[in-house]
């Protein structure tokens, strides 16, 4: 099995049992949010998501034209997370407020989850 495969799995396995968590509990949704109005949770899902966008980049940063670039996307965007998270949290505040009161988010997390499922799937099943 290619690292990349390994990658994929993890991501989308994470992804779809995340995803599915937010969905059937939105306790959980509503823990989250109500999160991002301390600053220390900022600091720290911005050391978690820089160490892990790191990591990501460090282990694949393999920019080819086909599915496993998702793969490459998804570290460079835990890394750009990260520093949002660390420099700009005020701006993120924002954001988070934005989106708590949409009715559109629920609509978010199938889109998650249907993009786990298909990681998951190429993870498993691409050579």
């Amino acid at each position: 099995m290619e690292f990349v495969n390994y990658l994929a799995e993890v991501w989308g396995i994470s992804t779809v049992i995340i995803s599915l968590a937010l969905l059937i509990k939105d306790k959980y949704l509503k823990y989250l949010f109500e999160s991002f109005e301390k600053d220390e949770s900022f600091f720290m899902w911005g050391f978690i998501s820089t160490i892990i966008g790191v990591a990501m980049i460090l282990a694949y940063n393999i920019w080819v034209w086909n599915w496993q670039i998702i793969i490459t996307l998804l570290g460079w965007s835990s890394l750009l997370k990260g520093l949002f998270l660390l420099f700009c949290p005020e701006l993120l505040k924002k954001w988070a407020k934005k989106i708590n009161n949409q009715q559109w988010l629920p609509v978010w997390l199938l889109v998650l989850l249907f993009i786990g499922l298909i990681i998951t799937y190429l993870g498993f099943t691409a050579v």
